[in-house]
């Protein structure tokens, strides 16, 4: 098995993938437009005039829009058991941690937001998890059925819900949480051989990174 160095391509380069099988990881640029931050910025400090609490919510509120809820895990499904006992079993909502210390800083000094989002737009993938890990027999047929798929949903969206048109997936997720598909870029390896190894390698790097859209 030979295994190439790995590379990325933007959204626009997605046709210059090799037709080769490999692995490949979706990530995106968590972007926040200068008009947003400015936005949030001035309301923050118009609630700081009434209270702390009033601009701790405006905060909250602000980290949960642009920043937490597009990676909130999909629910868990879960089940208690035990020798002799009820059986309880149920959906699980993930509930995104806030430092309460981060929140008393942009609280108090909501400028600290245009940093923060200044960095945010560098950090993937150096500094963030995979949104989606899958093989291809053929890198680039796969990828443009990912680009084409999103594009797709994303213009059944604009006609209506897409609850009912379509089954949850990569693409599903990406249109749902609302990502921009130009802020996505794919990341992969080659892997050329005989055997269809490179779905031993997927199979791995699901496990030990835990993608927030993978199934595996």
């Amino acid at each position: 098995m030979k295994v190439s160095a790995g590379r990325a391509l933007t959204w626009s380069e997605i046709d210059l993938a090799p037709e080769t099988p490999g692995v490949y990881a979706w990530y995106s640029r968590l972007v926040v437009s200068k008009a947003d931050i400015d936005a949030v910025i001035n309301r923050i400090k118009e609630a700081s005039q009434h209270g702390e609490m009033q601009a701790r919510a405006e905060v909250e509120d602000a980290l949960d829009r642009f920043i937490f809820s597009p990676y909130r895990e999909t629910p868990y499904q879960v089940a208690l058991r035990g020798q002799l006992k009820p059986k309880f079993s149920g959906e699980v909502i993930h509930e995104p941690s806030k430092s309460e210390s981060l929140i008393g800083r942009l609280a108090t000094n909501p400028d600290r937001f245009r940093t923060i989002s200044d960095v945010l737009k560098a950090a993937a993938p150096w500094f963030t998890a995979p949104l989606y890990i899958g093989m291809a027999g053929n890198l680039r047929s796969r990828l443009r059925q990912h680009r084409n798929k999103i594009v797709e949903l994303r213009d059944l969206q604009g006609q209506g819900s897409i609850d009912d048109a379509v089954e949850a997936g990569f693409a599903n997720q990406v249109v749902a949480r609302n990502f921009d598909p130009t802020n996505l870029f794919v990341h992969i390896a080659e892997v050329n051989d005989d055997a269809g190894e490179y779905n031993d390698i997927e199979n791995i790097l699901n496990r030990i990174n835990y993608p927030i859209f993978g199934r595996n």
